[in-house]
């Protein structure tokens, strides 16, 4: 059968042969869940645009997401989105319905549903190639097992300033922040270009390291430090801690499509699961409609926001 056939009259759902289509109907499900990737790729990598605001610490290379965690992320959201809709889906129909379905005819129908994802991801797609980028500014990070090369750091023991000099400084942690003239941190979130020039301009770097070792110096276990020079920086592992996105400009279409997309897919998918369990166990329409409402629920509140 040619899924959007079904889509277009979801009552031949109950023609559809699972032993015949399973296979055709995977081949749709992968192509649909490759689509997420392939979009979700393409937006973070060509649509987003950041800018490292840490001083001497932004030479470390810094991406928002490495390339196989916006696949798997993708791809385990599509997963997911199949188990509860199948699950929430057989379950009622099995609970409300007055026929029995078999679970391969069943699955081969919400395999072909993964349809209205890959409709939705060319829409997305199409949507977002004339937008301009979403510009982020990161303003805090924390670097794991960290290397600093030729490192001159000062500190505060007590009442007594320390400094000293070394060629190779690690750090189990490093946690380098920009904090405001209040005493706090920059938070995540959204801002103004004038807000961000005004954060940069007025902010500080501040710089503390856990588990410090310089041999042959001893340090304690945690400094907060006054004034920090190095040479070279080199982390095992980058976090992320404070990244602000850009208000109030072109790019800002990004998040706003994304929002749009979650909600269709998720309506339009819950509306063709009350259809398909109707017609594959013979629910009456006001089992239907429960159906659709118990679905969107379920995938609003257990299957993460996709971008």
């Amino acid at each position: 059968m040619n899924p959007l056939t079904l889509l277009i009259h979801p009552s031949k759902a109950k023609t559809v042969e699972g032993s015949r289509e399973i296979r055709k109907a995977l081949i749709v499900f992968t192509l649909a869940a490759l689509s997420q990737a392939a979009v979700t790729i393409y937006i973070y990598r060509f649509k987003t645009v950041y800018e490292i605001a840490l001083g001497p610490y932004s030479i470390v290379e810094l991406e928002l997401f490495q390339l196989d965690y916006l696949m798997m992320a993708s791809l385990t959201t599509v997963f997911t989105a199949l188990v509860i809709i199948v699950g929430v889906g057989r379950i009622l129909g099995r609970l409300l319905g007055r026929n029995h379905a078999s679970m391969r005819d069943f699955l081969t129908v919400f395999l072909y549903l993964f349809t209205v994802f890959a409709i939705v991801n060319v829409f997305i797609f199409t949507a977002t190639i004339p937008s301009a980028p979403e510009k982020y500014y990161v303003f805090g990070a924390q670097f794991s097992d960290v290397i600093f090369r030729n490192a001159t750091l000062t500190w505060v023991d007590g009442d007594i300033a320390r400094t000293i000099e070394t060629e190779l400084l690690y750090a189990k942690k490093a946690n380098v922040t920009r904090v405001l003239s209040d005493g706090k941190m920059v938070e995540t979130g959204g801002y103004t270009a004038d807000e961000i020039q005004r954060i940069i301009s007025e902010s500080v770097l501040t710089v503390s390291l856990q588990n410090p070792s310089a041999p042959p110096y001893s340090l304690p276990e945690k400094i907060s430090l006054e004034d920090f020079v190095f040479q070279d920086i080199t982390p095992r592992t980058t976090l992320i801690t404070s990244i602000a996105a850009v208000r109030e400009q072109p790019g800002a279409f990004i998040p706003i499509i994304s929002v749009v997309k979650n909600f269709a897919w998720r309506v339009l998918m819950s509306i063709y699961t009350g259809l398909f369990v109707m017609y594959l166990h013979n629910t009456s329409r006001k089992s239907a409609f429960l159906v659709m409402l118990l679905t969107y629920l379920a995938v609003a509140n257990l299957v993460p926001a996709i971008s």
